[in-house]
């Protein structure tokens, strides 16, 4: 029988080291040590992203790298084991109390740049695709505004130059069209002759402005809006609509961005977004450029067939002598109101667009998360204005903390089971055991 028993103990004793790792002691073991890796892991990567957005080429040298998990290492393995201390039995009050400070300190960071690098894995491609969206929506809008200003001002000039002509046609066929020539009579004369002249004026000079001001920003326009329709609804346009090849790719590129490796897809997002740029920088300069000199040009137009410029309801009298002369109170007031349509013509605006995956999604969901956490306390501070605290980054959030968590969880549980494994271990040792009784004192 006894042999059996250490038999038996001698098996056990082979096979323990397969054995051991899937006892509780063990499982705890392995998910300790499991989520102090993640946290390493974690907060060096979402430490290191935050240090390469700041560099020219967004990489860290070797050095720098060096030193960043060196960095993590000492940090988390700190507050590991200021955890330690905070809920191990026997420490002393003021000893639990700093320990317990400090490891508010490295949790904060842990959990800080953890969130970064979980945001950025969980929602940087969908961030950027969404900001450039928008941007280029609110582009399309900025220039469909001064689109629809501008086809505004074209009309009001294209109607003021038909009126010039209708009038000039009535005038030769029935006469009397001038308020101050209210007896002329139709057919050929001075008259007629400075009415037809003055439609070709009007009707050239919408004719200019067309072409070298509106037709541009028209064009450009079409195909901004062929780009934001691409992007926002993933599909290219069918292929029976007449589009240059360069451009057909380009919008098929924009239908599956989110699929694109994320060097494509940033230098498809940076080039679309330069060319908006150059175009909203093309687009003002073509108002600076026209938008005065036009509307210049419309007024003078205008006071050719406008009143005594002292008194408003009068023909200028510096003009009565002039067989041309025609005082046309509704031809000038449309055209001066044409000439206003084109001040009012606004500038494209461009927003601002930075492509943030890689280091700098984490840089902007790490300051994002500053500000959202400092607006919550109403303090308000600079931050990154773009971000959005949404559910992807709350969730980006539970799980930087979760990992914490997680090794607060299995540190309690170590400390807990530790004073029984301790006397175990001591028993073994047959240290703890009771003292035999000596002879002499039961013989006394």
């Amino acid at each position: 029988m006894a042999g059996t028993g250490a038999g038996s103990r001698a098996k056990g004793g082979v096979w323990r080291w397969l054995t051991a790792p899937f006892s509780l002691s063990g499982l705890t073991g392995f998910a300790l040590w499991g989520f102090i890796f993640l946290s390493v892991l974690a907060t060096g990567l979402g430490f290191a992203d935050l240090r390469a957005a700041g560099t020219d080429g967004g990489e860290l040298s070797a050095l720098e790298l060096a030193f960043t998990i060196a960095t993590t290492l000492f940090v988390v393995s700190a507050m590991v084991v200021a955890l330690h201390h905070v809920v191990a039995r026997g420490t002393h009050w003021a000893m639990r109390l700093a320990s317990f400070a400090f490891y508010l300190v490295f949790a904060l960071w842990s959990v800080g740049f953890g969130y970064g690098f979980f945001w950025k894995e969980l929602a940087g491609q969908e961030f950027t695709e969404r900001q450039f969206e928008r941007a280029m929506m609110d582009l399309a809008g900025s220039v469909n505004r001064t689109s629809a200003m501008l086809q505004t001002s074209d009309r009001a000039t294209g109607e003021a130059a038909a009126l010039a002509r209708e009038r000039a046609q009535t005038e030769a066929r029935e006469g009397r069209t001038c308020a101050n020539h209210p007896g002329s009579t139709p057919g050929e004369g001075p008259l007629m002759r400075s009415r037809f002249a003055f439609a070709d004026r009007a009707n050239n000079l919408g004719n200019e402005a067309r072409t070298s001001w509106f037709a541009p920003i028209a064009d450009q326009r079409e195909r901004l809006q062929r780009q934001v329709d691409a992007l926002v609804k993933r599909a290219a346009p069918p292929a029976s609509m007449n589009i240059a090849d360069a451009e057909r790719a380009t919008l098929d590129k924009l239908a599956m961005a989110s699929r694109l490796p994320a060097a494509e897809r940033r230098a498809l997002f940076t080039g679309l977004h330069e060319d908006a740029r150059a175009f909203s920088a093309t687009a003002n300069d073509l108002r600076a450029l026209h938008a005065e000199a036009f509307a210049g040009r419309l007024v003078q137009l205008a006071a050719e067939v406008g009143p005594d410029p002292a008194r408003p309801g009068s023909p200028d009298p510096a003009r009565a002598a002039d067989p041309g002369y025609c005082w046309d109170v509704v031809l000038n007031e449309k055209i001066t109101a044409a000439a206003a349509q084109l001040r009012a013509v606004q500038d494209v605006a461009t927003p601002e667009f930075e492509f943030l995956e890689g280091p700098k999604a984490t840089r902007a969901a790490f300051f994002g998360l500053i500000g959202w956490l400092a607006g919550a306390a109403g303090v308000d501070i600079a931050g990154d204005e773009a971000f959005e605290f949404d559910d992807k980054a709350f969730l980006a959030l539970f799980a930087s903390i979760a990992v914490d968590l997680g090794i607060v969880f299995l540190t309690l549980i170590g400390v807990a089971r530790r004073p029984e494994g301790e006397s175990v271990a001591a028993l073994a040792q047959g240290m703890g055991q009771p003292t035999p009784p000596r002879l002499s004192g039961i013989l006394d």
